[in-house]
């Protein structure tokens, strides 16, 4: 199962079990709807890396966020949480900013069960900003999946996390930009027409201009958080700014070409390309072990864990019903996935990007 799909399953039972107890208390609200939504994205509640109740020190008092997501005990998310009797304001959203900027963490969610706000903190500057990502409801949970990515654990271990972000804050951008600048826009559009329609029509116009301008606004908030998608000029290799690339050789003559935004789903693609089109279960041992083969890590398994029975944190399903891990750091993609294609005889090359 997909995360979209896990997610529309999560919506779908969350917004049901809202329906049944609207005004579910902030213990309850957490068990039911935050916590589920915290496995979902592949942090073990039961863990060490996922504290509850994490110490902030403010001034010379203490104050505590509900959970703290750690990697090597360090906080890298800030989840602060309200019950769904609690409509959300800006005092909520400040207390949330505080934490982070206090503890220097770099991405945050404020929910309450119903809605759903995620912050990144923007230290593009000298003075660092916790910025709003993505708002939504419990109902348009799936349909931000690729903000909500940005907050799990393998997202953040790769660095894909500021990836998405920053494709996400583009198309904020471009929103704002096009707002601001719709007038203008509807200006420049008319006198272009009206200098060959002539100026009978220019009402017309300008009101069918400006109508594009919030058509086109729309547009763009809808697919945001959908696909983080932003149309960059192509580069010259063939790829495009953010996209990682992987492209697959035999004997000089191209075999294969993946181009994927996020690095996971660009080595997810291969390998399902190299077991579904070259036969690449033929030529390795499942579960199979990078590297010297001696390790206690399976790169591919025909269940979600280890050799040594651990849970293989972070994964991908991919062809046959086979898990590939993909919680891996940049360069630990790179060197493990490149030992498959070898297998069955192709070359392998990445983008710049990786």
């Amino acid at each position: 199962m997909t995360l979209r799909e896990e997610l529309s399953e999560y919506a779908e039972r969350s917004a049901g079990l809202i329906d049944d107890s609207p005004q579910m208390d902030e213990e309850n609200t957490k068990r039911k709807i935050i916590e589920p939504l915290i496995e979902l994205l592949r942090w073990n509640i039961l863990s060490s890396d996922v504290e509850l109740e994490y110490s902030v020190q403010m001034g010379s008092g203490t104050k505590k966020v509900d959970y703290a997501l750690k990697r090597e005990g360090t906080p890298v998310v800030f989840v602060e949480a309200k019950g769904c009797d609690t409509p959300l304001d800006q005092s909520h959203e400040n207390q949330l900013k505080s934490y982070m900027r206090q503890v220097g963490v770099d991405w945050g969610l404020l929910t309450n069960g119903r809605k759903f706000e995620i912050f990144r903190r923007d230290v593009s500057s000298n003075r660092p900003n916790e910025i709003s990502l993505a708002e939504f409801s419990i109902e348009d949970v799936p349909n931000n999946e690729d903000p909500l990515k940005a907050l799990s654990q393998e997202y953040i271990d790769s660095g894909e996390s500021r990836q998405i972000a920053k494709k996400i804050e583009a198309v904020q951008n471009a929103v704002a930009s096009l707002r601001e600048n719709k007038g203008t826009l509807a200006e420049d559009v008319t006198g272009e027409v009206t200098a060959v329609a002539g100026n009978a029509v220019s009402q017309q116009v300008e009101d069918a201009a400006k109508a594009f301008v919030d058509d086109l606004v729309e547009t763009l908030e809808e697919q945001a958080h959908r696909t983080a998608v932003v149309q960059d000029p192509p580069r010259g290799d063939g790829s495009e700014d953010g996209e990682y690339v992987i492209r697959l050789t035999r004997n000089g003559r191209d075999a294969f070409r993946v181009a994927e935004d996020v690095q996971s789903e660009a080595v997810g693609s291969l390998v399902n390309y190299l077991i579904g089109e070259e036969r690449l279960l033929d030529e390795i041992d499942i579960p199979y072990i990078p590297g010297t083969g001696q390790g206690s890590r399976a790169l591919l398994n025909d269940e979600p864990t280890h050799p040594n029975g651990s849970e293989m944190r972070g994964q991908q399903r991919v062809s046959g019903g086979y898990y590939l891990l993909t919680n891996l750091s940049s360069e630990d993609k790179k060197r493990y996935v490149s030992e498959l294609p070898e297998k069955v005889d192709l070359e392998i090359e990445f983008s710049d990007n990786w």
